[in-house]
């Protein structure tokens, strides 16, 4: 009777040792994910950032140093771009660190990675629309007979925003990409639940 209440309690916990482990497991995993991806976000909010100052001090810089009324459109364009970018990136900086301080909740790690990426690509599609508005500007300037300089130098200036903004929310995009192939397959191992996680053996 001894003999088979300890080698029930043994194989119980067995059972238990090896149901609670893959659980530590999979939290570690996704936290680690998780300070991933609020540490890419700050690094890409503090150059998007770097961007924005650069603007604002060339743009000011150069707007009172310009000669010509098109260049002084070009950098007053540059300035108030800038000054958007540094807002931007300042919310982004912010968000970050509010999450980096929050209590970790694995059930919301994995949406709030999918919003990132939501997010990045809005900010392409945005992109794409401000090189938009840059080309018919410039497009327009060459039959505008009130102001050609204001619109050909705002429109460089959406230009030179939007190649350049492009190009940075994109690499943003592919470094979270980067981790999507981790983020799918160890949800796939697990179903969060409204009461915790369960393991899908």
């Amino acid at each position: 009777m001894n003999l088979k209440r300890t080698a029930f309690f043994l194989l119980l916990s067995i059972f238990a040792l090896s149901t609670y482990g893959p659980e530590i497991s999979f939290k570690d995993t996704v936290r680690n994910y998780d300070r991933a991806r609020i540490l890419i976000n700050a690094r890409g909010a503090l150059v998007r950032g770097g961007w924005g100052i650069a603007n604002i001090a060339t743009g000011g810089v150069g707007y009172f140093a310009a000669k010509d009324d098109q260049w002084k459109y070009f950098h007053e364009m540059n300035a108030a771009s800038g000054i958007v970018n540094a807002g931007i990136a300042s919310l982004g900086y912010l968000r970050a660190m509010h999450q980096a301080r929050q209590k970790f909740v694995m059930q919301d790690a994995y949406s709030n990675y999918r919003k990132d990426k939501r997010t990045q690509i809005v900010y392409v599609g945005a992109d794409v629309v401000v090189m938009g508005a840059g080309a018919a500007l410039v497009n327009y300037s060459k039959t505008d007979k009130t102001n050609p300089a204001l619109t050909k130098g705002f429109g460089n200036s959406l230009l030179l925003q939007g190649i350049v903004l492009l190009a940075y929310d994109n690499l943003m995009l592919a470094i979270h990409q980067r981790y999507n192939g981790r983020w799918v397959r160890i949800m796939d191992e697990m179903r969060v639940t409204g009461t915790g996680v369960s393991i899908k053996l």
